[in-house]
């Protein structure tokens, strides 16, 4: 597992999905209308307003981490 800094850590766990998704993986976002989107791979995981559900499996929130742990993504 390569290192990862205090800084780095700290700055993603302050950063929300959809700000990962635009700046990271843009082409994963499918826009629903103004500032609402779903994903591609996972069209059950809805965005808007920095916040973000996830309907398969009921979670939701704001911070990228629980979004890490239940997805199978590679973030």
């Amino acid at each position: 597992m390569p290192y990862i800094s205090k800084e780095d850590l700290e700055q993603a766990r302050r950063i929300d999905l959809l700000t990962y998704l635009k700046t990271c993986e843009p082409d994963e976002l499918v826009s629903m209308g103004h500032e609402k989107y779903k994903l591609k791979s996972h069209d059950s995981l809805k965005l808007s307003n920095g916040k973000w559900f996830w309907w398969s499996h009921n979670i939701g929130g704001r911070s990228i981490r629980l979004a890490c742990s239940k997805s199978s993504f590679d973030m």
